[in-house]
């Protein structure tokens, strides 16, 4: 009778010690995705201008350089101190926040882009002012190659800010590169990682907006920059130039998103011909050699023809990769317009507009 006892209460003990593990173990489950759930130790320093740079030392695991390697051509035959090299040469992953400018502000803009160096950082900043009269507003920079927490410990600010809804602007020219691919990973919208496995984020107040591709904006920036340019349309052809992504598929599909961009410049500059071109500008090197190659034959065969030609692109900065551009058509008869579409006065609508209307 009283082993029966003795038994009966061990599973009662058992029973309960289960279902309370069980229900703690939902609640912290919950509480992953509450956008105060927990505070995030975010120690920084500060420049002048107000850039925030984390000081905590990130730890690199070996398998985050393996994942380097495999995931960027470029990498591959890289030790880890090369690669760390690199990844400095590419800038510092930090965050800068604009001053809140209405205490009534409960929406916020956080920007994510690739860095464009110290001045370009400072153009892309001064340039995104407007943005911050109407939501709380901060941009996130750097490649997030080997960490998130810089984009984390942005989230957590705007949030103590008071925003109860925030935007994810990726600046970026397509979807269909690895930078966005990353990003997207970072806030749980896929499963693989397109350099390293870094800290998912997946928080309930953020909502993911497309990136520029070929909406209506970015061909009336695209037509703008050609016309700066222009004196006789009918004599003249341009090229569209970009970037490009690593990957074949990727690129197919961004040379789709870029036609159209030709197709809408052709019919409303009245120009003889408009043709889009990427560079895949991070691909092993005998693939860019071979899109330069194809860029140079077709300038080339239009200036032959009696055509002169333009260059624009796509791009968001005028501070990327426009050197190498000038570079490798050094010789040939064209104009360029080096601008970027980010210091174009219709981009920052471009950003009201995606906002505005993801909430409909």
């Amino acid at each position: 009778m009283r082993t029966t006892k003795i038994n009966t209460i061990l599973w009662i003990l058992v029973f309960f010690i289960f279902n309370t593990k069980a229900v703690f173990s939902n609640q912290n489950h919950d509480n992953d995705n509450h956008p105060l759930a927990s505070s995030v130790n975010c120690p920084n320093e500060s420049d002048t201008e107000g850039r925030k740079y984390l000081t905590e030392k990130m730890m690199h695991s070996e398998a985050m350089f393996s994942e380097l390697r495999h995931n960027i051509p470029g990498l591959k035959n890289l030790n880890n101190k090369q690669i760390m090299g690199m990844m400095k040469l590419m800038g510092p992953n930090y965050y800068w926040n604009f001053d809140k400018k209405d205490p009534n502000q409960k929406t916020a803009a956080l920007l994510l882009a690739h860095g464009y160096g110290e001045e370009g950082d400072l153009a892309f900043h001064n340039s995104m002012t407007d943005i911050s009269l109407n939501h709380i507003t901060t941009l996130s920079l750097g490649m997030s190659m080997m960490t998130s927490k810089h984009i984390e410990c942005a989230l957590s600010e705007i949030r103590e800010n008071g925003a109860e809804k925030i935007y994810i602007v990726p600046i970026s020219s397509t979807p269909h590169n690895t930078l966005v691919q990353q990003w997207e990973y970072i806030f749980g919208l896929r499963n693989d990682h397109a350099y390293t496995r870094v800290k998912s984020l997946r928080p309930d107040d953020v909502v993911f907006l497309d990136p520029i591709s070929d909406h209506q904006i970015a061909k009336k920036i695209v037509l703008d920059y050609a016309l700066e340019l222009s004196t006789n349309p009918k004599n003249e052809t341009v090229v569209i130039i970009a970037h490009g992504p690593v990957g074949k598929t990727d690129n197919e599909l961004e040379l789709k998103l870029m036609e159209n961009l030709a197709v809408y410049v052709r019919e409303n500059g009245k120009f003889n011909d408009v043709r889009p071109f990427t560079m895949q500008d991070d691909a092993p090197k005998e693939i860019r050699d071979k899109n330069v190659n194809q860029i140079k034959q077709f300038i080339e065969n239009a200036t032959l023809d009696g055509k002169k030609v333009l260059m624009v692109s796509n791009l968001m900065s005028g501070k990327g990769i426009q050197r190498k551009i000038n570079e490798d058509f050094s010789g040939l008869n064209y104009k360029f317009n080096s601008k970027g579409f980010l210091t174009h006065p219709l981009f920052k609508e471009w950003i009201l507009q995606s906002i505005e209307s993801s909430d409909k």
